[in-house]
């Protein structure tokens, strides 16, 4: 979309503080919603404080408008330097546009006030329609400012963060140039210090032959050390494994009590089995005689 340029050309007195354009433009999106929606409940009601009420709205939509277009022309300077191509022209046209809504509101309040004079039901529903337009308008800004931030990174710390750390490290890296030219020069002049250097070398091997036999008797020192270690470990195990075999014992002598007493209980247990058999069968051969004496009593007599 191709706008004519224009601005406000207002010069404020003071220095507009930074990050304060998010406050305005939550109530530059609110503002005009409120006041579509009182406006749709009033042509039934045609209550005069609601239409008041809305004036006051838009009264306080051009103050919020007016400070919203500042605080963003504040930020989007403080911020254009930092970023890409791409988004300096999506700051520009975000400004320009934000500018057109800040005279498109003028015009909107205007509207409202000849709607109120007027008291014809054209001249609000014409301003209901502008109204309408307006706020579809607005949002689209609003987008385009989401756009702004999470997609270009416009005044947040992290991209201004990396846009100051790679101007730091431009003059580094020509440091670092610098020094690595110095150091090849400089080989040269290091190479005749290392060949002296290298001549004393040639003495150590006699060093080491006197360093050799102190070694020898570090690791005949050594030697008893281990195996006293040793000593004891074996010892160790050996008393381990007799405490395990003294245990194994004891644990088979006491199944063995308890099984010799698993079979005197059932030795004891079968012989009271057959005294009450023989008790029972000796019962029966009392009971006997005494059915045949009362069948032989009848026949008698």
């Amino acid at each position: 979309m191709n706008l004519p340029a224009i601005d406000i050309p207002v010069q404020l007195p003071f220095e507009v503080p930074l990050l304060v354009h998010p406050i305005f433009v939550h109530f530059a999106i609110a503002i005009p919603v409120i006041v579509f929606l009182l406006e749709i409940a009033n042509i039934k009601a045609r209550n005069r404080a609601v239409s008041v009420t809305s004036l006051f709205l838009m009264t306080l939509a051009l103050l919020v408008y007016a400070g919203a277009f500042f605080s963003g022309k504040a930020d989007g300077s403080h911020a254009y330097d930092a970023l890409s191509a791409a988004a300096q022209e999506e700051l520009g046209f975000h400004k320009l546009l934000g500018t057109y809504l800040v005279y498109a509101m003028g015009i909107l309040f205007v509207l409202k006030l000849l709607a109120m004079l007027v008291k014809k039901p054209w001249a609000r529903d014409f301003f209901l329609a502008m109204l309408l337009i307006f706020i579809g308008v607005t949002f689209k800004q609003a987008k385009d400012g989401g756009e702004l931030v999470y997609k270009y990174g416009v005044n947040v710390a992290a991209a201004q963060a990396g846009t100051e750390a790679h101007e730091a490290t431009a003059p580094a890296a020509g440091e670092q140039e610098a020094v690595e030219e110095s150091g090849e020069e400089a080989a040269p002049a290091a190479e005749a210090p290392a060949e002296e250097k290298s001549e004393p070398a040639a003495t150590e091997p006699a060093g080491h032959e006197e360093a050799a036999p102190a070694e020898e008797s570090g690791a005949h020192e050594a030697t008893p050390a281990t195996e006293s270690v040793e000593e004891a470990t074996h010892e160790a195990v050996q008393e381990a494994a007799e405490a395990v075999e003294e245990k194994a014992e004891e644990a088979t002598e006491a199944a063995q009590e308890a099984a010799h007493e698993a079979e005197e209980a059932a030795q004891e247990a079968t012989e009271a089995a057959h005294e009450a058999t023989e008790a029972a069968t000796e019962a029966v051969e009392h009971t006997a005689p005494t059915d045949s004496s009362e069948h032989e009593a009848p026949a008698g007599h």
